[in-house]
């Protein structure tokens, strides 16, 4: 069963992810309206930071529930996958978003001087929205028992951040509509967001990228496992067989031992449950998967 504590994380999170969402249909509208390539540019980051904090909401809600087993290499391998993706999305947009800003500094736009005001008291909106979110995650995860809850207060100090100098250059835009001053304002918000765009896919691909290539345990690590093997050598008849791996930085060891056919069910779950309890208290964190092997019987016709 879900604690209350679990079910005000999750709504935490999707408070934040329906907020999102309609602001930015809010944002785009206004983006268009006022020809804002600082607002269009807001709307692109956040729907793909959106889309990772569905995925991160998804996987919040299994890991809560005990659903983690589903995933064959780990819940952390999904997020991971969802970052790698999502970080290259993000960084082609920003490098996008820079291009244009370029453009637009030798080809000033008409710019709709309402449509301008509309932005600075949506993004005033999203400031505060940004606040609200915050608090409510920042209760949420007091604890520090989530870590997914953990990064998303990250995440959202720092839209909170961004969205305060997207305010400072809308208003200024608006402020200076059509004077050079305005341009600078316009341009210079343009290309912090396409920074900050850049900045983040290069985060995400550094937190995806170790994760998503399997590594060999430390030797250190593979010493314990044997010394785990050794300790319990009389509790199974064979090694059959031993793999492990380092996921992001979860060990995953699966071991296949034999024993002889003539060996009750309850002994075999038993030596498999002391091997498996061994290593997992050496390797705090691992995921231990050992698997009995019944070997045939010689002496059977």
């Amino acid at each position: 069963m879900v604690d209350s504590a679990s079910i005000a994380r999750e709504r935490s999170m999707l408070l934040g992810a329906i907020s999102d969402f309609v602001l930015g249909l809010l944002f785009l509208a206004v983006a268009i309206w006022a020809n804002s390539l600082m607002m269009l540019a807001e709307v692109v980051r956040g729907y793909i930071l959106l889309a990772l904090e569905l995925v991160l909401l998804v996987l919040l809600r299994r890991i809560q529930r005990g659903q983690f087993h589903d995933f064959d290499y780990g819940a952390g391998k999904l997020e991971q996958f969802a970052n790698a993706g999502l970080g290259t999305a993000m960084g082609l947009a920003g490098a996008s978003i820079a291009v244009a800003a370029s453009y637009r500094w030798w080809h000033p736009p008409e710019q709709a001087e309402l449509g301008l005001m509309a932005a600075v008291v949506l993004s005033a909106v999203n400031l505060g929205q940004n606040a609200l979110v915050l608090r409510s995650l920042w209760k949420a995860g007091s604890d520090g028992s989530s870590v997914i809850i953990t990064g998303q207060v990250r995440t959202r100090l720092a839209k909170l951040i961004s969205s305060a100098i997207v305010l400072l250059a809308l208003l200024t835009n608006a402020l200076f509509s059509g004077s050079g001053i305005g341009l600078i304002a316009e341009v210079a918000g343009s290309v912090f967001v396409a920074v900050v765009m850049l900045q983040l896919a290069v985060s995400m691909w550094k937190q995806a990228l170790p994760s998503l290539l399997d590594r060999a345990l430390e030797e250190r690590q593979q010493i314990l496992i044997n010394r785990a093997l050794v300790t319990h050598f009389d509790v199974y008849d064979t090694l059959a067989s031993v793999r492990s791996r380092l996921s992001g930085n979860t060990p995953y060891i699966d071991i296949e031992l034999g024993f002889a056919a003539g060996r009750t069910m309850a002994d075999v779950q038993a030596a498999v449950d002391r091997v498996a309890g061994e290593i997992a208290a050496l390797l705090p964190g691992a995921s231990v998967t050992v698997v009995p092997r019944l070997q045939a019987d010689p002496h059977a016709a």
